[in-house]
């Protein structure tokens, strides 16, 4: 079950909003914008967005921020919808919607550039949402293939010994969840020094989703 909304056009002329499967939270949309039944704008909806994080709304990776092809004026005249462009189904009508200030990023650091990129996270605090998917692996996969991914994922390297040892006993205990084992490995000097780039759940590289 899809569900999707257009929030504004913005002055550089893009179009923001969000959509996410209902069934398939972690899956991307690929999504068209139609303004009076004519394709102006396609992609992704891809996107972190905070606020779609705490709603729940496809893990937060569901907002969308996709080029106009018309000049913002008219599109803001005419009537916008939005549709999962695979089958089609309408997900949102819009009229008149509102232009808001915009400005492009800045990508003068490592950290500006990640923000940009939709497929990698800038903060593990970013997969929050994401324990129910974790959850489901662990039912599915086991709890030694979890702790696997997860020092793979998160430092790049097999687990120790104790290291495996302690987070075993946490989740079996219930006083760490899998999303709160996934931020401790992250909360390591280890970690922190090796500077990599983590796969966002929207990319094929993030480990953890089931088939």
């Amino acid at each position: 079950m899809f569900r999707g909304h257009l929030d504004s056009i913005t002055s550089l002329g893009y179009v923001e909003g969000w959509a996410f499967d209902l069934d398939k939270p972690a899956v991307p949309l690929e999504v068209s914008i139609l303004w009076d039944g004519v394709q102006v704008a396609w992609g992704l909806a891809h996107r972190f967005r905070n606020d779609l994080m705490l709603a729940g709304f496809g893990l937060g990776w569901c907002a969308l921020r996709l080029r106009l092809e018309v000049p913002i004026e008219q599109a803001q005249r005419g009537v916008m919808r939005l549709i999962e462009r695979p089958s089609g189904t309408d997900m949102f009508m819009a009229k008149d919607l509102a232009v808001i200030p915009d400005g492009e990023p800045s990508m003068d650091s490592i950290e500006a550039l990640t923000a940009a990129d939709p497929t990698v996270i800038s903060g593990l605090w970013q997969l929050r949402q994401c324990e129910q998917l974790l959850t489901e692996f662990i039912r599915l996969q086991g709890m030694d293939a979890f702790l696997n991914t997860a020092y793979a994922y998160v430092l790049g390297r097999p687990g120790d010994d104790a290291g495996r040892a302690f987070y075993t006993r946490a989740l079996r205990q219930a006083t760490l969840s899998p999303v709160r084992v996934l931020e401790a490995l992250g909360d390591s000097e280890e970690f922190r020094n090796a500077a990599g780039r983590l796969a966002a759940p929207n990319s094929p590289a993030f480990p953890f989703t089931c088939a």
